[in-house]
């Protein structure tokens, strides 16, 4: 269950990775586009008339594209402290089934010593009546 949330966490931060590489992409084309309408400005004075209602409507847009960014960039922190915590609790997890495992053969040898011991005082013990 441990590797499962963990698994799911991962996908979760690759989701948000690829929505922030998408937001970057529509803020490189929203800057390129508020260039190419800059040099139209500049070309004549009704499109530098235009140009200025534009540029507070581009202005808006920008921050909102960066606000978004923001926020991805919080989620994507949140979720590495999350699969960091995860991580951790699958070594403990991992951990403690190799103490399992190490307990459990320590014990099968146990019974495996006792055996051979017992093994042993019955051959010693039918060896001396003889």
């Amino acid at each position: 269950m441990a590797r499962a949330e963990l698994e799911q966490l991962r996908r979760a931060l690759g989701d948000q990775l690829q929505h922030r590489a998408h937001a970057e992409e529509r803020l490189r084309m929203h800057e390129q586009t508020v260039r190419h309408e800059q040099a139209l400005a500049l070309r004549d004075y009704e499109s530098a008339r235009a140009y200025g209602g534009y540029a507070a409507l581009a202005l808006t847009q920008q921050r909102s594209i960066n606000s978004e960014i923001g926020a991805i960039d919080a989620e994507c922190e949140r979720l590495r402290v999350l699969i960091t915590g995860a991580h951790v609790e699958v070594r403990k997890f991992e951990r403690l089934l190799e103490l399992q495992e190490e307990r459990e053969k320590v014990a099968a040898e146990k019974r495996e010593m006792d055996e051979l011991d017992e093994m042993a005082t019955i051959r010693a013990g039918q060896s001396s009546r003889r």
